[in-house]
């Protein structure tokens, strides 16, 4: 094997390691400057005379403070505001405020649909997503590589949108371990160099005749690595989703039946979990997930990241239902029973969409395939005969005939000429 190609090979994957090597360290870097917290300045409160006690023999006499100074352009306070004697601002009510409170609440009044979960805050703004990984003291028994995980899964960085994706496509194929995006990133790195590895040392063993082929399954290998672990994810969360669109019908029926026994959603949900722990395990999966969720906070709260997490058009509308439902306070039975229906029509409807759409793509493999076989079928005899007869001296009884007929043509013209 040449040494030159062999010192540019190892030159090249040395600089690539270092590369990311010096990738991970500036964006550690970074992270450690972000974590550090910034000083906040307070702005400063102008200072208030207390008013002065002068004590004298026949009274005791209090002087008032001088009056506080005017503010400037910049602190000016907005209209329905006041400042108070220490430079606060607190809202004045005003007349329309007052009015609006005393009266009765309309439809119009927009904070009778809003949600007051704990998670929100009083300005409205959610709180921060807090991870599985991210809690103190979360199980590190389901890393795969064990205490190299992290270090394996650092060396093949993301952007954080590329995580939240396959985050999320890891939920959905009901990978749920704290670290599930981590081992996907060790694994995907694990398979990659071992890939290198593996067909650069059979590039130092095999004939000179096979380094072709082993220098193209070295540059194939490592993006099969890379690629087929999500691809796999991919595939499962697919076929999960699939299982739990063709549950959601026996999920509405057996909600239903429970709901309109006098039990609430969640109990109803637990009693379905028995029901449907063999049949459907992935549904079941998320509905213990509900459950615990809606333990812990509530179920409008559960019944949303249970859509967050399964994304299908029938999750969507079931907790889209449950959730309007209690809010409203209609009847979950009635809602229950005819969303089950038009359930099972839209599913029916795709069945038959499916079904038209089967007639057109068969046209192609029977146009390919099958015509090929039904015209040797029907013409494989005749060219056997052909070929019998050309293999036999066929061909020159044809050419002594058109010899014959030559010559008999050759001399009616003669004779005419005469």
């Amino acid at each position: 094997m040449n040494p030159t190609f062999l010192v540019a090979f190892y030159s090249a994957c040395g600089v690539l390691i270092a590369g990311l090597l010096v990738r991970i360290w500036f964006k550690n870097r970074a992270a450690k400057r972000a974590s550090l917290p910034t000083p906040v300045v307070q702005p400063k409160r102008p200072k208030v005379a207390e008013p002065v006690t002068m004590v004298t023999p026949a009274a005791t006499t209090l002087i008032p403070p001088p009056p506080p100074p005017a503010p400037a352009a910049a602190e000016l306070v907005p209209a329905g505001f006041e400042r108070s004697i220490h430079g606060e601002q607190h809202i004045a009510p005003s007349s329309s405020t007052i009015l609006r409170a005393s009266a009765i609440p309309t439809w119009e009044d927009r904070s009778l649909f809003e949600h007051k979960s704990v998670l929100n805050k009083p300005n409205n703004q959610p709180m921060p997503r807090v991870l599985a990984a991210d809690i103190p003291g979360a199980d590190d028994s389901d890393r795969t590589f064990g205490g190299i995980n992290s270090a394996l899964a650092s060396l093949l960085p993301d952007t954080p949108e590329r995580q939240e994706v396959a985050r999320k496509e890891l939920n959905a194929a009901g990978y749920y371990n704290p670290h599930a995006l981590e081992n996907l990133a060790a694994l995907r790195y694990a398979l990659i160099m071992l890939s290198i590895l593996v067909f650069g040392g059979l590039l130092l063993i095999v004939p000179t005749r096979l380094e072709p082929v082993i220098i193209g399954c070295l540059v194939v290998a490592p993006i099969l690595g890379w690629a087929l672990p999500m691809l796999y994810v991919r595939r499962k969360a697919a076929d999960r989703i699939q299982e739990i669109g063709r549950a959601m019908p026996d999920l509405l029926d057996m909600l239903n039946m429970c709901v309109s026994q006098g039990l609430t959603v969640p109990e109803a949900l637990k009693r379905i979990l028995r029901d449907f722990r063999n049949v459907y395990p992935a549904l079941t999966q998320e509905l213990s997930i509900v459950i615990e969720q809606a333990r812990i906070n509530d179920l409008h709260t559960a019944l949303e990241s249970f859509s967050r997490r399964i994304d299908l058009p029938e999750v969507h509308s079931f907790t889209s239902l449950l959730i309007q439902t209690e809010r409203m306070g209609t009847s979950i039975s009635e809602a229950l029973t005819t969303y089950s229906d038009t359930m099972r029509e839209s599913l029916k409807q795709r069945v038959d969409e499916k079904g038209n759409r089967a007639t057109f793509r068969l046209l192609f493999p029977t146009v390919l395939c099958l015509m090929p076989a039904v015209y040797l079928f029907l013409l494989g005899p005749a060219v056997n005969e052909l070929s019998k007869f050309f293999n036999e001296g066929g061909r020159n009884s044809v050419d002594t005939g058109a010899r014959a007929i030559q010559r008999l043509n050759t001399q009616r013209g003669i004779n005419r000429q005469n």
